[in-house]
């Protein structure tokens, strides 16, 4: 019954990584407001960006992608393309750090 408890603790802390690509990428000004809007978001960690994307670390349980992707747009930046995965942070990511 423990590792039940144990198993469903872990799928609860389970940490999800959106990879997001915008043509606002390489502009410090709006990779600025981009970073500053996502880290408002209650549930995100972490945001990174690097390699053309933003890597944003987030606890599925207080946020979702859609409204990282919103936030994206309301900072008044654009999202070409988004993927998510699980458990898989940035390599530079704080939270590995941790």
């Amino acid at each position: 019954m423990s590792e039940d408890k144990n198993n469903a603790k872990a799928a609860l802390a389970a940490t999800m990584v959106a990879r997001i690509e915008s043509d606002s990428i390489g502009f410090p000004t709006h990779e600025k407001a981009i970073t500053e809007a996502l880290m408002a978001i209650e549930g995100v960690c972490d945001v990174k960006i690097a390699t053309g994307a933003i890597h944003v670390t987030y606890d599925p349980l207080k946020t979702s992608d859609k409204k990282i992707e919103e936030s994206i747009r309301a900072s008044g930046n654009s999202v070409t393309s988004a993927a998510t995965e699980t458990e898989t942070p940035h390599p530079d990511s704080e939270t590995l750090k941790s």
